[in-house]
């Protein structure tokens, strides 16, 4: 079972106006909701297509809001876990200009993650995790989460074997890095939250840092590296995968839908060039749309497009 770490929800709407403008009456040609978080986008990804892998995502959600997250859940049949609370779960706006391609993500505030509803969200995750599962934390925290909440997890869930992602950044990454969990995906500015001293001016200092000692006991760590690809350690073996370049409509979700791609083909069991290959495809593919949403078509000729070195 996947685990998927959502406490901060939100139903994300997606706008697409053509030729959005200041001071005028902007009305959109299309609008579309979507599950928002996270860890939801995540869950798409990892359900898209066959075969399928049992996951769940947990969550915390309440208010009229709240009831249609759950709807658009399993109208989606995405498994989910609820933490109830009374506030109304935040609606997010993404105004996606189709003329001028630019993005207006207009995101409103979350409730108020008290002491008492933290524990309450992180027992119940803790109780539903069984032995060799696997737990995703995507994202920064929420505020009101204790910078050592996910190092935590992985000290207290190692001897069960339960496998940890880890996808964030700040304080929150070096503690986690810390307690070296199964795997972490950053980019090439988080990478300097763990090692600010080290020089990562070229592609071949970035595979010399996954070849180090740094990286030894973890086993998949990947860094993003934006249009120059991806550099990647799977169980000692270090790739590069680069694709070509694509015009781009949709930022968002891309390193979710990445993040989805990797975790869902390593608990399949599948090779580290297949899987990194679908991750890298899974991303790119988002961009094409104006929506976060994949099209089987565009994965399936991204992934023949993709070149994969390992050193």
């Amino acid at each position: 079972m996947i685990h998927l770490v959502c406490p901060n929800p939100a139903i994300d709407r997606t706008l697409l106006v053509d030729n959005f403008g200041e001071s005028l009456p902007n009305r959109p040609y299309e609008v579309k909701e979507f599950l928002g978080g996270k860890g939801f986008n995540v869950a798409y990804a990892i359900g898209f297509e066959e075969p399928n892998i049992p996951f769940c995502v947990h969550t915390i959600a309440g208010g009229r809001n709240g009831e249609y997250l759950e709807e658009l859940a399993k109208a989606n049949n995405v498994p989910v876990v609820f933490t109830k609370i009374e506030s109304n779960t935040r609606v997010c706006n993404i105004i996606m200009d189709t003329k001028n391609h630019l993005t207006y993500p207009i995101y409103e505030n979350s409730f108020e993650l008290n002491e008492a509803l933290l524990m309450e969200y992180t027992d119940a995750l803790k109780k539903a995790v069984e032995p060799g599962d696997y737990i995703v934390f995507s994202g920064s925290l929420m505020k009101g989460m204790p910078s050592n909440y996910i190092a935590d997890f992985i000290e207290e869930f190692r001897e069960k074997r339960v496998k940890i992602f880890v996808d964030t950044s700040g304080d929150a990454l070096r503690q986690a890095y810390q307690e070296k969990p199964y795997a972490i995906k950053i980019n090439d500015e988080e990478i300097l939250d763990i090692f600010p001293d080290v020089k990562l001016d070229t592609f071949e200092s970035y595979i010399a840092l996954l070849a180090s000692d740094a990286a030894a006991e973890i086993p998949v760590f990947i860094i993003t590296l934006g249009e120059k690809g991806i550099v990647a350690k799977i169980n000692d073996q270090i790739f590069a995968v680069k694709a070509k370049e694509v015009k781009a409509k949709n930022p968002i979700a891309c390193g979710d839908f990445f993040l989805g791609g990797l975790v869902k083909n390593l608990a399949l069991g599948e090779t580290p060039e297949k899987t990194l290959k679908m991750a890298i495809s899974y991303s790119t593919a988002n961009v094409l749309s104006w929506y976060p949403e994949l099209d089987k078509q565009a994965i399936d000729e991204i992934y023949h497009s993709l070149s994969i070195t390992q050193y």
